[in-house]
């Protein structure tokens, strides 16, 4: 606490950026290539608008600024935050609460301490790690975000030029005066659309007593209708339904129906009876529908989507990217075949793409692409040379066997450091559908480089995925012996056999089917178990086991 602290931070997207920050509330935010994207000091803020100007903001008393989404370096570098001082009388304002043991794990290299507890202000559970050495927060998660802190240091000297920004820069005023500007606009369109409202709404009744006469039956009662809050959504079904968007997307479906040109949909946090939703769609008075043919509005916003999906991929495939400006920590793909562009782009796209896992679950591969004519016909040595010192440490080529071949087999080169088990620069070649794999577990280092070599084809060096384990079912303990019976033609078998039924008790037993056991056999074989071979029955034997 109180002290300067800096360091690279990483996201689940691959995006990383440097960060300086002197308590209380002086910050520096820098981009990959090491320019400015925010500034902050005791009297200014400025922040990267999307059109690459500086946007300056004077602090003031009375402006509220609100930080949007949890994922923010001050979760990490301001960790202290989350554990205030422990009040000793009323209320004590503990977010971590009900923390686990601590357990030794390493983050990017770094040993640390990880401690899970529940986040009072989420009411979800939220893990840290913090440095064994230094004491700073190297990692959050919580859900599916998380963050990451590398090459964390304190007590930096910071030049105070750092955290003032003397380029071109506009007033926030201006980004205010222009989202006010674009509000209303929105505004002046949806009140141009005509409502469909309905006329019927399903009301509970509420009533009080308020005085009365028992003897002659006089009572005045205070009566209220309470009806139950939903969201009315309508489209053309001509047309189709529009993608749902926030709050929408997270609020429950009641009921749908097609009525004349329109579908109408409720959706509420409340339980509403189908029924009385029927009755609301059908009381609803019809408008018209847009005059323009159903045909050219889908043409229309087809070509839209289109152009906002190629504008999304162009800005994906790196095209001028120099590759010594991503030396820290990306996954880089590189393209070093100019021959067909067609294919690069193809395969860019595969390699970048969401693969489902057959459990509703998709996986996607976090890469940087270089596309830049410098790098034209670059070997792995050359890679080698442009890399230096990692990181990165492993890195993906686009080469001419790639684009040549139908499998679009990428390139995958160890760059760190030299080892006889791991020697820089060894390679093997991987499909687009196995980049997500081999991507997110080596950025993370679950698994290493040879992991995924050794598990390529021998014969062309291809990593099309680990082969799927043998099947497996649970066989009850009779059906297992009376098999077991069978044979017990040596003692390995006949002792097999004996120990089935010494452990009877078990009522059912996990069995892997085997096509081969010679080849468990063999593999066994040549480890050396007390300066003796197996004989082929005890390894057997030790497979049924």
């Amino acid at each position: 606490m109180g002290r300067n602290v800096q360091a690279i931070v990483h996201r689940p997207d691959g995006s990383q950026q440097r960060v300086l920050h002197t308590p209380d509330s002086t910050w520096r935010y820098e981009n990959e290539a090491g320019e400015p994207t925010f500034i902050e000091n005791p009297t200014d803020r400025w922040s990267l608008g999307a059109d690459d100007i500086m946007v300056h903001a004077v602090k003031s008393p009375n402006t509220m600024y609100a930080v949007m989404g949890a994922s923010q370096p001050s979760v990490l570098l301001r960790a202290y935050d989350a554990f205030p001082p422990s009040a000793l009388r009323g209320f004590d304002d503990q977010r971590f609460a009900h923390p686990s043991a601590p357990r030794a794990v390493t983050v990017r290299g770094r040993a640390g301490w990880e401690v899970t507890a529940r986040d009072e202000h989420a009411n979800e559970p939220v893990t840290y790690v913090f440095d064994a050495e230094l004491g700073v927060a190297v990692r959050w998660q919580r859900g599916d975000e998380w963050m990451e802190l590398e090459k964390p240091t304190l007590d930096a000297e910071f030049d105070p030029a750092l955290f003032i920004w003397t380029g071109p820069s506009r007033p926030v005023e201006d980004d205010i005066a222009q989202h006010q500007r674009e509000h209303e606009e929105r505004q002046r369109a949806l009140a141009e659309i005509p409502q469909a409202l309905p006329t019927w709404l399903p009301i509970t009744t509420n009533t009080q007593s308020l005085s009365g006469d028992p003897r002659t039956g006089e009572l005045s009662l205070s009566i209220s209708g309470h009806s139950p809050q939903f969201t009315l959504r309508r489209w053309v079904t001509a047309i189709g339904e529009h993608t749902l968007e926030w709050p929408n997307d997270v609020t429950p479906e009641r009921y749908r129906q097609a009525l004349g040109e329109w579908t109408y949909e409720i959706r509420s946090y409340q339980e509403i009876d189908p029924n009385d939703c029927a009755r609301i769609v059908e009381s609803i008075v019809p408008v018209e529908p847009p005059e323009r043919d159903p045909a050219d509005i889908n043409a229309e916003l087809a070509a839209e989507e289109s152009d906002r999906r190629e504008k999304e991929l162009l800005a994906t495939l790196g095209t001028g990217e120099v590759l010594t400006n991503h030396l820290d920590g990306e996954s880089l793909l590189i393209r070093t075949d100019f021959t067909d562009d067609d294919s690069w782009r193809n395969i860019a796209v595969a390699a970048m793409a969401p693969v489902p896992q057959g459990d509703g679950t998709e996986f996607a591969a976090y890469l940087t692409c270089i596309d830049n004519r410098d790098y034209d016909g670059l070997t792995v040595d050359g890679l080698l040379d442009l890399v230096g010192d990692p990181p990165p440490y492993y890195a993906f080529l686009v080469d001419a066997e790639t684009v040549t071949n139908p499998e679009m087999p990428i390139v995958a080169v160890y760059t760190g450091p030299d080892y006889p088990e791991r020697p820089r620069g060894k390679t093997f070649r991987v499909i687009p559908t196995e980049m997500c794999s081999v991507e997110n577990n080596l950025s993370i280092a679950n698994m290493d480089f040879e992991s995924f070599a050794d598990s390529a084809d021998d014969d062309d060096g291809i990593f099309r995925g680990f082969p799927a384990p043998p099947p497996q079912r649970f066989v009850g303990v009779i059906e297992l012996v009376e098999a077991a019976a069978r044979n017990i033609s040596t003692p390995a078998l006949s002792r097999f056999h004996l120990t089935l039924i010494k452990n009877s008790a078990i009522r059912e037993h996990h069995v892997t089917e085997i096509d081969d056991l010679r080849q468990i056999y063999e593999r066994m074989s040549e480890n050396d178990y007390s300066s003796c071979k197996l004989p082929k029955e005890a390894a057997l034997h030790s497979v049924c086991t």
